[in-house]
């Protein structure tokens, strides 16, 4: 008797041993096709640096990445999520960053009580419990890029953006931001998501406005800024900058110059913690990071401190969740924590893009300590000064 219950005692030991050395499964879904792929890349790359300098554990724990790509569209989105959670039993899910595709799979995810690290820029996708974003409030972006924009001293501008959820965001909040400096909207551009040929989107530039206020990443991005360089720049650009973000600005290359924008991650960021990024991740990809790529590698940060406070346990969700709602630490992009929606409060910086020694680099000029979701009037540094929108 005595023998069979310290056998039984050894296999549960065994067993429990081997559960707790099991590798976690997180999920990456995201964009590694189609007009977004480069953005999608860039914060896969990102996560599994953050891996690879943490010796492919969270928590303690050895992890497995289950990799899906959404394409862009959202109901391949959603059929890939149901793959990630029904079939491959994963622990988390990182991303998308695609508005579109984190709009389509919101309810499901929510559903299953999953915890994710969304990269989706839209506030509509966050629910204030399982869902955690990465990036940034589009509401809240825009809103800054229009105010930075009147702030800078123009009066009249044009907006455009994609046309798709994301881009009409923040072309109301753009609108929004600007307004609140004594500037007008004059015209709103909505060309389509994937537009080869930006000549005719150009062409219609309303002649009485002194600045334009750009959303286009990706690919998009990339091509407008180039025909925009090959038309004359008729007028200085503003805007987000996932138009000019580091995965596009070497394609885009002296066209870019003097595009300024705001983002809460550039590589230019003067930190201990961003220099050790940048550099492994440059070391890693031979490209500097963008802020896709920090959100990516800010999502492995999360989960290991999330999960190390668990002792590496993922069986409950609802104490998961409850650890990441209460994260506040270091980033390459600065001080991060969360708000009761689980949106980042993080810094915000000032850039323009110039060529630095033949490169193309975002330097800062401003930065805004700390950036709550909302559209309020941002603190300013009272000692800001704009740069010339052109060089």
């Amino acid at each position: 008797m005595r023998g069979w219950i310290v056998g039984i005692a050894l296999a549960a030991f065994v067993i429990g041993t081997a559960n707790a050395q099991a590798p976690l499964k997180i999920g990456f879904l995201g964009e590694l096709s189609g007009s977004l792929g480069s953005t999608g890349s860039s914060q896969r790359a990102g996560f599994l640096l953050y891996l690879k300098l943490h010796d492919n554990k969270l928590g303690g724990r050895p992890v497995t990445v289950v990799t899906e790509d959404t394409a862009g569209d959202p109901s391949t989105a959603i059929g890939k999520a149901k793959k990630l959670v029904e079939s491959d039993k994963i622990d988390a899910l990182v991303g998308p960053i695609s508005s579109a595709s984190g709009a389509a799979i919101r309810d499901y995810l929510i559903d299953q009580h999953m915890p994710v690290l969304m990269g989706s820029t839209v506030d509509d996708v966050l629910d204030g419990k399982y869902i955690f974003r990465t990036t940034f409030s589009g509401d809240s972006e825009g809103y800054l890029d229009g105010y930075l924009a009147g702030t800078a001293g123009h009066k009249r501008a044009i907006a455009v953006a994609p046309n798709y959820s994301a881009g009409q965001t923040s072309v109301a909040n753009v609108e929004k931001g600007f307004q609140a400096t004594g500037g007008v909207m004059v015209q709103k551009l909505f060309p389509r998501l994937g537009m080869a040929d930006f000549a005719s989107v150009i062409g219609q530039f309303d002649t009485s406005a002194d600045v334009a206020i750009v959303f286009l990443p990706g690919a998009d991005g990339v091509r407008f800024i180039k025909q925009y360089a090959d038309y004359g720049k008729p007028l200085p650009l503003h805007g987000p900058s996932a138009t000019v973000d580091e995965a596009s600005l070497p394609a885009e290359g002296k066209a870019a110059a003097g595009f300024i924008g705001s983002s809460p991650y550039f590589s230019t960021i003067d930190t201990p913690e961003n220099k050790i990024f940048a550099k492994a991740f440059f070391e890693e990809t031979k490209n500097m990071p963008s802020w896709p790529a920090a959100a990516g590698y800010i999502s492995g940060q999360l989960l290991d401190t999330a999960l190390t406070k668990l002792g590496g346990k993922s069986d409950d969700r609802e104490a998961m969740v409850a650890a990441l709602k209460a994260i506040d630490i270091a980033t390459p992009e600065g001080r991060f924590r969360y708000d009761a929606m689980n949106n980042p409060i993080s810094p915000r910086y000032a850039m323009q893009i110039r060529e630095v020694e033949g490169v193309m680099k975002p330097i800062i000029f401003g930065i805004i300590p700390e950036y709550p979701r909302g559209t309020v009037k941002p603190d300013l540094p009272t000692n800001l000064t704009f740069p010339k929108a052109a060089q």
